[in-house]
């Protein structure tokens, strides 16, 4: 799963793998544990391509309904 870091500081994301980290701005293809999963999915720095595609469709719900009322 790739984990992008929208962050300024360096985190650290737990793979099976062990503890990984990630730079400001970068992406890893990593395989999280449970713990790393429930890590990214709570945090507002660390993105899954998942959670970058449901912010996209919000985003675009969102623009589609201020043209509506517009």
């Amino acid at each position: 799963m790739k984990v992008t870091n929208n962050s300024d500081e360096r985190q650290a994301v737990h793979t099976t793998a062990g503890v990984v980290f990630i730079h400001p701005g970068k992406t890893r293809d990593v395989e999280l544990s449970e713990a790393g999963e429930k890590l990214v999915s709570a945090s507002d720095v660390l993105e899954t391509g998942a959670k970058q595609a449901r912010k996209r469709t919000q985003k675009a719900e969102d623009m589609a309904s201020d043209e509506a009322e517009g």
